[in-house]
């Protein structure tokens, strides 16, 4: 009877020392297709778990998404040992991303990097333009805005996610418009135009404001938007000093002609 306890305690102890070794012998692991991601672009990576003896256990596992400042957090199931895909969209914060990967009382880690991405849509509707950052970073770039055979240029600043409107003006008329910053371009053809000069019109504000170097918030003009205005006060100044030369000459004539008169007294 001892003896028979005694080899039921020594199963019992060795069953117990088997499980254990064996739940302490679980791994897991995390891993990336590649270090670095563009912004939008799908996160591709694997969790790869591992028995006491290191073989492949096929199961679900638990996965934390998170960026360095935990703003964007992202969780899901996935199968083990497989490539999975995470979309974080255009808008994913730059810098070092973490995933967590559980299995019940284990976790492992793995860190891929978001590039920046200066990026701006933009769209053109009617006589209406709108340009939104889709970027994860301020953009702040020149815009170079083109009405028919008119270029102007625009320095705009967005915030990640925001937008500004503005309203595009031109004598009355159709025209060829394009909009670009060197990296994302819009054209469109056709596109009917209102107003006494080529320019922007900033939606924010209820005054003109500068635009392609165009229109000034005092309703004063400069620049190449601003041809027809410039050339009037062009005309005007020449009228005016010719006038000043005309009745400058006429004097002078008078002045001879009072002096040859005295003289031929």
């Amino acid at each position: 009877m001892k003896r028979m306890r005694r080899w039921l305690v020594l199963i019992f102890c060795i069953i117990f020392l088997s499980a254990l070794t064996m739940a302490q012998g679980n791994k897991i692991e995390v891993s990336t297709i590649k270090e670095s991601f563009q912004a939008g672009e799908k996160i591709t990576f694997k969790v790869s778990l591992y028995d006491y003896e290191n073989n492949l256990v096929d199961d679900e596992v638990s996965v934390l998404v998170e960026d360095a400042e935990k703003r964007v957090k992202l969780e899901k199931i996935v199968p083990s040992n497989k490539l999975v895909d995470i979309d974080l969209g255009e808008n994913a914060p730059n810098g070092y991303w973490k995933i967590t990967a559980k299995y019940q009382d284990i976790e492992a880690t793995g860190l891929f990097y978001v590039e920046t991405n200066e990026l701006a849509r933009f769209d053109l509707e009617n006589d209406m333009l709108t340009v939104t950052n889709v970027g994860n970073t301020k953009y702040s770039k020149n815009i170079q805005i083109i009405i028919g055979d008119t270029i102007g240029v625009k320095k705009v600043e967005l915030d990640v996610g925001e937008k500004i409107k503005f309203r595009l003006i031109a004598p009355d008329g159709t025209y060829n418009v394009k909009i670009t910053d060197g990296k994302t371009s819009i054209s469109k053809s056709g596109v009917v135009l209102t107003g006494e000069v080529v320019g922007i019109l900033d939606e924010r504000l209820s005054e003109r404001n500068p635009l392609t170097g165009g229109i000034n918030p005092g309703g004063g003009d400069s620049g190449p938007f601003n041809l027809r205005r410039s050339s009037f006060i062009y005309v005007f100044f020449v009228v005016v000093l010719g006038g000043i030369i005309l009745l400058t000459i006429e004097k002078r004539v008078r002045k001879k002609a009072v002096e040859s008169q005295v003289e031929s007294q």
